[in-house]
């Protein structure tokens, strides 16, 4: 249908022509016209701001999906860092021990050696002084006591500085060096362990373990303030978790600098593992490690 548009002669004040077939018209129809002109530019309008909202989702939803992919590179990056420098700390373990061990052969063939060799001509000079001068066998006896006392130490320390020996299984070695710390510090301990298993042995993450058993039962000595120790060792064919819980002043009292903590939490994280520390139930602290036997890909 074609309309008219209406002449110059309008009224100024209309609000807007009114097409030639309207003039005239019931208002009932010309209120329904104006109704439905209303509806179609409002159905315009809402169509373009849909329109537009459309645009601005897939702009949303765009940038959304690019973040994400910024942020999986992020994650993957962080994951290979932490992979990266895991690997470090295990070669840095790795040669931590060669290193030990080569000092701990040094001190017993040689230093070892000449310490056992002037003890045996002091106590040959004290054996020949013996009762014609007293005085001079009183200080050999003494300087021999020193030099027992010395042999003793450089003992301890080729003894801390070894890690495992060959053949000897990770049970039998912490079992020892309880024993031989329990009686250097007179502590009263207890030490639980099932058999050994019939799994292969992975030397390098019982050192790990071994280590961390040292470096808890020194900050016993050196902080705890403890009467007993109790050390529990439990290994199956994945995993090995090591346990090692005092009577002492608790978590405050080994909390100190060099206390190895972050030592300790290090190596386990490195190989794998969880380190935890934690009061225990009647005072005292827990220091647990748990080391998987079957070493997987470490991720962040």
């Amino acid at each position: 249908m074609v309309f008219a548009c209406a002449t110059a002669s309008t009224p100024a004040s209309a609000a807007a022509p009114l097409p030639l077939p309207l003039r005239g018209a019931p208002p009932e129809l010309m209120a329904a016209a104006m109704l439905s002109l209303a509806a179609v530019a409002t159905a315009l309008l809402l169509q373009r701001r849909f329109r537009s909202a459309e645009e601005r989702s897939r702009s949303l939803e765009q940038q959304l999906a690019a973040e994400r992919c910024a942020h999986t590179d992020v994650e993957d990056a962080l994951a290979g860092s932490h992979e990266v420098l895991c690997r470090l700390v295990r070669q840095q373990e790795t040669v931590r021990e060669a290193e030990r061990a080569r000092i701990a052969r040094d001190l017993h063939d040689e230093l070892g050696h000449r310490l056992l060799s002037l003890r045996v001509e002091l106590a040959l000079q004290q054996a020949a002084v013996r009762g014609t001068s007293p005085g001079v066998h009183d200080k050999l006896t003494l300087a021999v006591a020193n030099l027992d006392a010395a042999i003793r130490s450089v003992r301890a320390i080729v003894a801390g500085l070894r890690p495992i020996a060959p053949g000897v299984s990770l049970r039998l070695a912490a079992e020892r060096h309880l024993a031989d710390f329990s009686r250097l510090h007179g502590l009263d301990y207890r030490f639980d362990a099932g058999a050994d298993p019939e799994s292969p042995r992975d030397p390098e993450l019982e050192g790990v373990l071994f280590r961390v058993l040292q470096e808890s039962l020194s900050n016993v000595a050196r902080h705890a303030q403890a009467t007993t120790v109790c050390v529990t060792l439990v290994q199956s064919a994945r995993e090995a978790v090591l346990t090692v819980e005092d009577d002492g002043v608790g978590p405050l009292g080994v909390g100190g600098a060099g206390n190895g903590i972050d030592g300790m939490r290090e190596r386990a994280e490195a190989f794998g593992g969880k380190f935890s520390l934690a009061p225990g139930r009647r005072g005292g602290t827990v220091v647990c490690v748990s080391l998987p036997l079957k070493r997987l890909p470490v991720l962040a």
